[in-house]
């Protein structure tokens, strides 16, 4: 007579079960981690994505399945087991890339160690909740250490690794600093990487007279961080700027030049906040309301250190605008300053050293770059 109820309680088990498989079963795209309680959320999304496939498909250990996935620098795949509220994670084999000098490779060491913690041979076991409605379903997976991996189907708004415009400076017990709409400062994130440091990227900016060159290097330790080095810019007289100083000094001063940083406004505005408070606040376009990120934006180098010339890469509509370059030594002397018509520069007459070479639209600097001439 038990018989009856034993098989009809397995089949509920296997029923539920299926159901919680089928609920997995697609892409789910990182929106953060949580560690030791604190967030840290995707802001790599222009990289490979961090996203994670479970599928049906049949894995070669018994009862399990396969996935795969994205994280930064590497992919992985391997077999997952399911019951209602459980997923152990095994047999993982990750295709690794070289991303120790990229902007998200803290962020994949981060994401890796909380995803494979405690593999064993048994696996990595992680509990599993999905919450929110159709289109806004929530995956949240939690291993035995107490941290949290959170997915969702829709992939993260906000992106490190762009261009952003300065719209205000705000230092306590100071009046706060509006950039006027007739200009532009800036900062672009970028994944070149810089020859005479090769373990951190390039940022580069401008401010209204000048433009500057930087290393940074991003980190997670209670908080999102990034940390700026190897400052310079050029030198031309900008007495007359309202914000020139107190930005460029801001960013490269270096006993406070440690950033804790957010991406807020769906991805549209970003807060860099130093060891004394001050704020810098970014949008992702210009403030002049007809105004976005120009072409003009995206000049980059072909190669660095160069031989006997500087080539560049650019959209071709570029020569169509009224771009100038202008190349300065180490210590802001303006060396020459000539039009914009071709994707290459003579640099055969520099000696050997480290070179400043800013690009100019209607005289507003609009990027600026170094180079190592060998």
């Amino acid at each position: 007579m038990k018989h009856p109820y034993l098989i009809a309680f397995l089949s509920i088990l296997f029923c539920c079960s299926l159901n919680s498989q089928s609920d997995l079963i697609g892409n789910w795209y990182l929106d953060h981690v949580v560690k030791d309680g604190v967030t840290y959320p995707n802001y790599f999304n222009d990289m490979t994505i961090f996203d994670i496939e479970f599928t049906n498909e049949p894995g070669t250990l018994s009862d399990s399945f396969e996935f795969s996935m994205g994280h930064g620098c590497e992919a992985s795949q391997g077999f997952y087991t399911i019951n209602s509220d459980e997923i152990t994670i095994s047999g993982i084999t990750t295709v690794s890339f070289d991303c120790s000098t990229q902007a998200h490779s803290q962020y994949n060491t981060l994401f890796f160690d909380e995803f494979d913690y405690d593999n064993s041979s048994n696996g990595s076991m992680h509990g599993y909740v999905i919450s929110g409605n159709t289109n806004d379903e929530v995956l949240t997976l939690t291993n035995l250490s107490g941290n949290s991996l959170v997915y969702k189907k829709q992939q993260p708004q906000g992106i490190l690794v762009s261009t952003w415009w300065l719209y205000q400076i705000d230092i306590p017990g100071n009046p706060v600093i509006n950039i006027p709409e007739t200009e532009s400062p800036n900062i672009m994130f970028t994944n070149n990487i810089y020859p005479l440091n090769p373990f951190t990227p390039e940022a580069h900016g401008s401010g209204q007279c000048n433009g500057f060159f930087s290393t940074y290097f991003v980190s997670f330790n209670g908080a999102n961080n990034i940390s700026f080095s190897n400052f310079g810019q050029t030198l031309i007289d900008c007495f007359f700027s309202p914000f020139e100083l107190v930005y460029f000094q801001t960013l490269s001063e270096p006993s406070t030049n440690f950033f804790e940083f957010e991406i807020v406004n769906n991805g549209e505005t970003l807060i860099l906040t130093d060891l004394l408070g001050t704020r810098l606040i970014f949008g992702d376009e210009t403030l002049s309301t007809g105004d976005k990120v120009t072409e003009s934006a995206t000049i980059s180098l072909k190669q660095n250190p160069i031989e006997n010339q500087i080539k560049l890469l650019y959209n071709e509509k570029l020569l169509l605008k009224d771009i100038k370059y202008t190349i300065y030594t180490i210590n802001g002397k303006r060396i020459i300053s000539e039009a914009l018509n071709r994707d290459s520069i003579n640099a055969s007459n520099l000696n050997s050293g480290v070179y400043f070479i800013s690009f100019s639209e209607n005289n507003t600097i609009i990027s600026t770059l170094k180079f190592v001439k060998k």
